[in-house]
């Protein structure tokens, strides 16, 4: 089983009531996160006594309640009997905690700090969970290149017309790879030419970076007058957290931004989160039924006819293998 060494998104908050446990399945581990009058806990979710799922038990002050026999754990996972009160057990806890929207999980005895995901100048709008049917290198694969943008997303990506124009540049480090890509336009619907002031003969811009602790990556994304070299009025900025569920299934995690030089619009972006968390479900759900639709679902590169735009994919697979390993 791979350890949980780094803080993983694995639930949003505002789907965590004060009362009820919920379950939540992460790195082939299912764990119950709860609130209590003392903060929240996260255990695994199996009672040590006769192996009812944690998650369809209660919260009682501040204690989850089993619902067989009504063993109860405290948030470190200390267990008593209310039969047998000299009878004490112990279940796995794990750090959790609430930010930006989200519930956070990772192994108690891990040192890494929440991450900081303030950026200023930017109107945070809220966080959105995807869940994809396909196993985590897979789901990399799909946010790691914009070719795919060519047909898979109205609102965004290079124009199929013209995506032999297209560029990329890639930077690497020992933590890191950076890639940014450019190239003309499709023409985006109504409202995003409204937002963003984006017409034909702009310059699409998708740049992106990957980190492994744990995968995730920066995205921003922006359109370029190519008349005068200057950005249009809006663009939108992403964090995604990509979250292997089990072999088979994933999650991406999005905390996402916008920027506008609209006069006011500064004040609309932060009072319109709902609509921009609307189009990060809809965009990222066109990104999952292209995943649940592949025909094979081997993480090997091996057989592929990978493109220019595919040259990152090897790197994913190797820092891959260093995050969830033993």
């Amino acid at each position: 089983m791979s350890r949980l060494r780094y803080w993983h998104p694995v639930l949003c908050a505002r789907d965590l009531p004060q009362d009820r446990p919920v379950a939540v399945r992460v790195a082939s581990r299912n764990l119950v996160v709860f609130r209590t009058s003392g903060g929240l806990g996260a255990l695994d979710d199996q009672c040590v006594h006769r192996r009812l799922k944690l998650s369809v038990g209660k919260v009682v002050g501040d204690r989850l309640r089993c619902a067989y026999h009504g063993w109860s754990f405290s948030r470190d996972g200390r267990g008593e009997s209310p039969g047998t009160p000299k009878l004490h057990a112990c279940i796995k806890s794990y750090a959790c905690a609430e930010a930006f929207g989200a519930i956070w999980v990772r192994e108690r005895d891990a040192e890494q700090p929440l991450p900081d995901l303030v950026k200023p100048g930017w109107a945070f709008c809220g966080t959105v969970i995807n869940r994809v049917k396909a196993p985590l290198p897979l789901l990399l694969d799909n946010f790691a290149e914009v070719e795919h943008t060519v047909t898979a997303h109205p609102q965004f990506g290079i124009d199929l017309a013209r995506a032999n124009q297209a560029t990329l540049e890639i930077e690497t480090t020992a933590e890191t790879f950076t890639v940014r890509n450019r190239g003309p336009s499709k023409p985006p619907p109504l409202a995003t030419r409204i937002m963003a002031w984006t017409w034909a003969g702009d310059e699409f811009h998708s740049d992106y970076t990957f980190r492994f602790d744990p995968p995730r990556s920066a995205v921003s994304h922006y359109w370029i007058n190519r008349r005068t070299g200057r950005e249009r009025m809006s663009k939108y900025f992403l964090y995604h957290y990509f979250v292997p569920v089990d072999a088979d299934q994933s999650m991406v995690v999005t905390f996402g931004y916008l920027q506008t030089r609209w006069p006011g619009l500064g004040w609309m972006a932060r009072h319109m989160g709902w609509f921009v968390r609307r189009k990060i479900k809809s965009t990222i759900d066109e990104d999952a039924w292209l995943l649940e639709n592949l025909a094979d679902y081997n993480p090997s590169l091996e057989g592929m006819k990978l493109s220019r735009f595919d040259k990152v994919l090897g790197l994913l697979r190797e820092r891959l293998a260093l995050v969830y390993g033993e």
